[in-house]
């Protein structure tokens, strides 16, 4: 691999892994830092997340971290790496279908488990290790389905899009202080902010007694009906473009 034709801030991620140095002491080594750094943000949010806190984490100095990572921006990307982690393996027997939604799912869930990764900004297309695995991963499930390539990366970025925006929803939820007695329901404030007249369909839903309900977050519920009816739709779109068999 020529990695001279990477962009600077790829290119560590391909890069060989330095050898930890010999000493009486356990030595560091990138996937340590990395792993502690990840603890950090799952237990304290992203913005916990210092050299100097995973240096004290690890029992070393804040010095010692540079010679595996330059800076947190770099850090932040060995961690984004490592927290995707491998892809669900592909369905026995194949089935393209159950293949993108345990795909779906198994992204929703990164992001369930690592909300701070919902802070990373998507500032370029993937090209790390792990969002390379996804791709492969996803793309492979779509591989006999009779689609043009063009279209079938357009159904892996709608999938992902999808589960990343519940991930960011279900996280809002999450957060919200239910003991809040002071804060009134989202269903009274609708019925009493729109009538039939100037609201007619929102009024309808206001008056159906469906926002009063808990919010909690259902994956099945929620997730779940999004994630099939996306699904329907590309079921239709291959049903379309693939040529029908002899009788």
């Amino acid at each position: 691999m020529d990695l001279s034709r990477l962009p600077p801030n790829l290119v560590v991620l391909y890069e060989p892994q330095r050898s930890p140095r010999r000493g009486p002491r356990p030595a560091l080594t990138l996937d340590g830092v990395v792993a502690a750094a990840v603890e950090i943000a799952d237990a304290d949010g992203l913005g916990a997340v210092s050299m100097s806190r995973v240096a004290e984490r690890l029992g070393f100095t804040t010095m010692s971290l540079y010679r595996y990572v330059k800076s947190k921006d770099e850090l932040l990307l060995f961690m984004a790496d490592a927290a995707n982690g491998q892809p669900p393996p592909r369905p026995t027997p194949e089935s393209w279908r159950t293949g993108l939604d345990g795909w779906a799912r198994a992204v929703f869930g990164i992001y369930r488990r690592h909300p701070w990764l919902l802070r990373v900004p998507m500032s370029a297309p993937p090209a790390g290790p792990a969002q390379l695995r996804w791709m492969e991963a996803a793309l492979a499930n779509l591989a006999e389905v009779g689609l043009h390539e063009g279209q079938k990366l357009q159904i892996i970025q709608l999938l992902h899009g999808y589960a990343r925006g519940e991930a960011q929803l279900s996280t809002d939820l999450s957060a919200v202080d239910a003991g809040d007695t002071s804060r009134a329901g989202y269903g009274e404030i609708l019925r009493t902010v729109t009538s039939p007249e100037t609201h007619p369909a929102l009024h309808r839903l206001a008056a159906s007694g469906l926002l009063d309900e808990s919010t909690a977050y259902d994956d099945e519920a929620d997730f779940g009906f999004g994630l099939h009816t996306i699904l329907d739709g590309v079921e239709r779109l291959i049903a379309g473009h693939v040529p029908a068999r002899p009788a």
